[in-house]
């Protein structure tokens, strides 16, 4: 019986896909990010508020970071102090691993249009890896349903209980939310004016 699996960071989006789309399977991936356990224990909180099943993978790439994720010092590379080379790339690949022997043909993305100062956060990334996967054997597809709204603009048409996204974690600098970093502030700001 084919599945669908989000792809869930316990952010704002990831948690919203899994409100709307209920898939069968909910997946984390630590791949030696800074914010690894706050995110698999903010998944693991709405996947069981939601009654999903949730697995963690784990693959250290930590030594292959570059920026605040991996706790060194950002590259000149991305706009961003986040930036993390080819890290959708990367974990898109972890999870369509992961799940492809179980039957899955759809691995859900909480992408939106705010990601698309990225290049693997644009529609064209996710329309290329969803080629790339679907050329391969298993008909695993990707599917970001939210990539043309903003995460305001999502939460707001979705309206996900606040008791759901209160479990959410987006910094990206610590397991502990910081305030000050852009993610942090898109939380709070997003949160502010949907509640």
């Amino acid at each position: 019986m084919p599945e669908s699996v989000l792809l869930l960071s316990g952010g704002l989006d990831s948690a919203t896909l899994a409100y709307t789309h209920r898939p069968d399977l909910t997946v984390t991936v630590d791949y030696g990010q800074c914010c690894a356990d706050a995110e698999i224990q903010a998944s693991a909180q709405i996947a069981d508020q939601l009654n999903l099943e949730h697995e963690v993978i784990e693959v250290d790439c930590e030594n292959l970071g570059a920026g605040t994720m991996a706790g060194q010092q950002e590259t000149d590379l991305g706009d961003a102090p986040e930036w993390w080379p080819y890290r959708n790339q990367l974990v898109v690949t972890l999870v369509a691993m992961k799940v492809v022997r179980r039957g899955a043909d759809r691995l859900l993305v909480g992408a939106v249009a705010d990601d698309q100062s990225h290049a693997d956060g644009e529609a064209e990334f996710f329309e290329l890896m969803d080629s790339l996967l679907s050329f391969q054997e298993g008909d695993l597809g990707v599917v970001a349903p939210a990539i043309d709204r903003t995460t305001e603009e999502f939460v707001c048409e979705v309206n996900p209980p606040e008791s759901l996204l209160g479990w959410t974690h987006s910094c990206t600098a610590s397991n502990t939310a910081c305030g000050e970093c852009r993610s942090c502030k898109k939380r709070q700001r997003v949160l502010t004016r949907v509640y």
